[in-house]
């Protein structure tokens, strides 16, 4: 019998979702600049192009990657071993932490593009399409901003909330 088993499911699925090769959010100004990312991965492509830099990047997140698939292994020798309850919550606040980038951008576009491009309104919270204008030099200037979450995404939420919630109950 596992003493802890809802820690234990959190650590294993800690390790699933470091093994996910997929991204989490993707984001896209006006087709020009799209970035994939996640914990462990970030493309970057302009005007269709891969940039060369998001390789030398996802070789520091592929090492992270790992980081934390050891970290979640050995707190589960721990538990199924040595019977001691660990929990790491790196992926719950990390998932969490993503649901703040739409405002992060916001906060961005409205107070720190504003100082150098008038007329700047850019939503507060997108999730999915929405059109952004500002005025520039007296031309009127429309992007279309994309903001989606993926599927990944939403599984490894899910996965934070799982830790949250064994490392709060001191039983499981």
């Amino acid at each position: 019998m596992i003493k802890y088993p809802l820690s234990t499911l959190a650590l294993i699925l800690n390790v699933v979702v470091a093994l996910l090769p997929y991204c989490w959010w993707t984001y896209s100004v006006g087709g020009i600049i799209k970035i994939d990312d996640s914990l462990f991965l970030l493309n970057i492509y302009f005007e269709g192009q891969y940039l060369y830099i998001s390789n030398f990047i996802n070789m520091i997140l592929f090492a992270f990657r790992f980081y934390v698939i050891a970290v979640s292994l050995y707190f589960l020798y721990l538990i199924l071993r040595r019977g001691e309850k660990r929990n790491y919550l790196l992926i719950a606040w990390a998932s969490l932490f993503y649901i703040l980038d739409p405002v992060i951008i916001y906060i961005i576009f409205n107070y720190i593009f504003s100082h150098f491009i008038q007329g700047v309104t850019y939503p507060f919270f997108i999730i999915g399409q929405e059109s952004v204008e500002f005025t520039d030099s007296g031309y009127q200037i429309t992007m279309l901003i994309q903001s989606y979450p993926t599927f990944t995404y939403w599984f490894s939420l899910a996965v934070g909330i799982i830790n949250l919630i064994s490392r709060f109950l001191k039983k499981y």
